[in-house]
């Protein structure tokens, strides 16, 4: 049989000096006095000993399980487990393996008295840990009421004054956060957009590498941005050696601490709205088939249409909803006079027009069943044709990324064809609501009418659909429903 020495540190014990070989040498030497010359050592560096998960007790208990061990030497019974509960169940799988366990800082022997003595020490370290944790936490939350950051968590945009516990701003990396703000912001970019728009611009990170959707995620959240660091937001509860899991506290335990600002209030308020639309917007209901989902807009704000689902009694009823009318909804913002569209009226009148206009061998693709002009405003006309702009400036954006190889030629084909086919659908749309006739033919040399026909699976349907590459504009009032097809 041998002999074992097991030695343990944590990570904080580290930083304050606690000796893994102090604890070995002081082990060996007890060993070496008792003529006990075949030692094995077990060793947990960076390990904390609230849990029994560590590799080298792991293999330790094992090795006792086995029954190899005739001695085991520990330093003090807190380098063994500061849980009492688990140093009492250690010591109880060492004696039923007739294991014998010594400690240099104090005899334990398994007689009534020595248990008792073993748990009262036990005990005595668990309320020390206790007490050394709440007078930390109660000088960090001290320091955070004065106005003081509590630690550097080495924010990206800042320095650290060390002597003040504040940031500075970084000069060179507050440009690229002011830039990331401006374009969520004010142009309203996503963030995958801002994500490809820094790889062509060659902007990289503290690492020299690109950034990603999280780094950028987390930068416009971040509320220090605009002057206000939360500290004691969160806090991380160790639920095993391996695992720590972040809790957010109440509100009312937030501590608000003063940063020099890189972006204003204002900026941040909006990135935050243009996130939550973005993230709202995003969230489609997959459960359901909706044929027009991603080729059916609103005739009167050229917005996208959502298919949502509302069940009442059992029964599923589909619409489209105008995506400003969803915003109206979750953000307050104005309303659309477009109203719930039925999903089965709308799919079927789509339908049905354009299989008979294939099958009649038609060529307009353009088809207004009720005729009445949209009632539109100068404003609208503005602000379509500066959606316009912006996508012809996403569209250079792209043939630039893909120039300065950024994207590869794939993505780069399917991001241009859906820019291509906003741009195309917001100039009808202009053409449209500025009452000028608009139009447009069907390629029809891969699709007959019989083919048409005889597919009326929800899938092929929206195969046809989507190959004819037709937009669905639509408007509804109260009594009067109007669309048409547009490319």
């Amino acid at each position: 049989m041998m002999n074992a020495i097991y030695a343990r540190v944590s990570t904080l014990e580290q930083v304050e000096g606690y000796s893994l070989t102090d604890q070995v040498s002081s082990c060996r030497s007890r060993l070496l006095s008792m003529n006990a010359l075949q030692i094995e050592e077990y060793i947990d560096d960076g390990y904390s000993g609230e849990y029994l998960e560590r590799p080298a007790l792991d293999r330790l208990r094992e090795d006792i399980r086995n029954k190899r061990i005739e001695y085991i030497v520990i330093y003090d019974p807190d380098r063994l487990s500061r849980n009492l509960t688990n140093q009492l169940l250690l010591a109880d799988e060492m004696e039923k393996a007739d294991t014998k366990l010594i400690f240099i800082t104090h005899d334990y022997d398994a007689s009534p008295e020595g248990r008792l003595f073993f748990s009262i020490r036990g005990a005595i370290s668990a309320f020390e840990k206790a007490k050394i944790r709440e007078r930390t936490m109660r000088g960090k939350r001290t320091k955070a009421l004065s106005g003081k950051l509590v630690f550097n968590d080495k924010a990206f945009g800042y320095d650290y004054d060390k002597e003040n516990s504040m940031y500075i701003i970084n000069e060179a990396e507050a440009n690229i956060i002011k830039l990331m703000y401006n374009l969520c912001g004010n142009k309203q970019y996503s963030l995958r957009d801002i994500m490809l728009e820094f790889k062509s611009m060659g902007i990289v990170n503290r690492k020299y590498k690109p950034f990603t959707l999280s780094n950028i995620h987390r930068i416009l959240i971040n509320e220090m941005y605009a002057g206000t660091k939360w500290s004691f937001k969160h806090y991380g509860k160790k639920m095993s050696q391996y695992k720590t899991k972040i809790i957010p506290r109440p509100k009312e335990e937030w501590i608000p601490i003063q940063v020099p600002a890189i972006v204003t209030k204002e900026l941040w308020e909006a990135a935050q709205k243009v996130l939550t639309k973005n993230k709202f917007l995003a969230t489609r209901n997959t459960k359901r088939d909706y044929l027009l989902r991603g080729i059916i807009k609103c005739g009167c704000c050229n917005r996208s249409m959502t298919g949502v689902c509302r069940v009442q009694k059992g029964i599923e009823y589909k619409y489209y909803v105008c995506n400003k009318n969803m915003e109206n909804w979750y953000l307050k913002t104005d309303k659309c006079t477009t109203m719930h569209i039925p999903a089965s009226l709308i799919e079927e009148a789509v339908w049905k027009a354009l299989c008979s206009f294939i099958k009649d061998d038609h060529d307009i693709a353009l088809y207004i069943p009720n005729v009445k002009k949209i009632d539109t405003t100068t404003k609208q006309i503005e602000r379509m044709t500066s959606y316009y702009d912006e996508l012809s400036q996403k569209r250079s954006a792209i043939m630039r990324w893909f120039r300065d190889n950024v994207i590869d030629s794939t993505i780069a084909e399917k991001e241009l064809q859906e820019v291509q086919k906003e741009i195309v659908a917001t100039a009808t749309a202009l053409a449209t609501i500025s009452g000028k006739k608009t139009n447009f033919f069907v390629e029809t040399s891969n699709i007959t009418s019989d083919q048409i026909m005889a597919n009326t699976t929800f899938q092929t349907k929206r195969d046809i659909l989507l190959k004819l590459h037709y937009t669905v504009y639509v408007t509804k009032t109260k009594n009067h429903l109007d669309w048409y097809l547009g490319h």
